[in-house]
């Protein structure tokens, strides 16, 4: 008897990971990235202004409250003299004025979001995957807006969007009530869980045909949660600018005496280390020897 429940739990747990699980497919790796070195700049100027359009459009129908829109910028996690925080707030904060050109009011925004350096999405090791982490999120309250989550948006027109500098075609649109819109494919789904399900139970049994009938009362699967994002890490790298700097100044506080140029080396590291991780940072310290790549 609790062989046969378990199978049918193992089943069931199977059926809502396949139903549920779409939800947490990794963002579109093509929204919204940005050129090497550049806070202005996309890969695909094009593709990224209608991008931002469908954004717009997609929150302008909303009813929003001062600070509700979050952008958050990040950075590919490479070394090349480009300070990766103030690179990733200047991405972010491009992308809200392009979308305050489009008619969203400055008071809806929060302030730009810099995450520094990151390898969320692609690899350091090589440019293709350095270039996914060059990028934006776009976070309205707790919900990140990808491609999947526009796609209530439906294309009804195009007419030329004045304020665009490159003259792009902007989508005007109308909007589904995606809250109302039952996923009527779930039905075949849940109809094969049950066939596949009685199926199991009956081989369980030895196959001689007797199903047990569990009753009303019987404990049920708990729903399936649905996976969350991981939380993001904020990543910052220490300069060997910066440990020479702060080296010197232990130096000069002591004028020189009692100390050697080694030690001070190392607890320039050690103080920068501890002063940037009490802020919530992991702190990577990069000096001598390290290639120069793009940001």
């Amino acid at each position: 008897m609790m062989k046969r429940r378990y199978l049918v739990l193992v089943f069931v747990s199977l059926v809502a990971f396949c139903v549920f699980g779409e939800s947490g497919k990794q963002e579109e790796i093509d929204f919204l990235l940005f050129s090497p070195n550049s806070g202005n700049q996309f890969v695909n100027e094009a593709q990224a202004m209608i991008q931002l359009d469908n954004v717009a459009n997609f929150l302008m129908i909303r009813n929003l409250r001062p600070g509700q829109i979050s952008v958050y910028g990040y950075a590919a996690a490479v070394v090349n003299g480009i300070d990766p925080i103030k690179l990733s707030r200047d991405r972010a904060l491009y992308v809200i004025n392009e979308l305050q050109k489009r008619g969203l009011s400055e008071d809806l925004f929060a302030g730009p979001v810099a995450y520094g350096s990151v390898d969320l999405w692609g690899g350091k090791t090589d440019e293709g995957g350095r270039g996914l982490n060059r990028r934006v999120r776009i976070l309205l309250d707790d919900t990140i807006l990808t491609p999947a989550t526009l796609q209530a948006v439906e294309t009804w027109a195009k007419t030329p969007y004045a304020g665009s500098p490159r003259g792009v075609t902007q989508h005007r649109t109308s909007i589904k009530n995606t809250d109302s819109h039952f996923p009527w494919w779930i039905i075949p789904l849940a109809l094969m869980g049950i066939v596949l399900t009685a199926l199991i139970i009956l081989f369980a049994s030895g196959g001689k045909g007797s199903l047990t009938v569990i009753p009303e009362t019987a404990p049920t699967a708990a729903p399936a949660t649905v996976p969350t994002a991981p939380p993001i890490e904020k990543v910052y790298v220490l300069m060997e600018a910066e440990i020479r700097r702060h080296a010197h100044d232990l130096y000069r506080q002591r004028n020189g005496r009692n100390g050697d140029a080694t030690e001070d080396w190392y607890r320039s590291i050690r103080e920068l280390t501890a002063h940037y991780e009490a802020r919530g940072f992991r702190v990577i310290s990069l000096y001598r020897g390290m290639p120069a790549l793009a940001a």
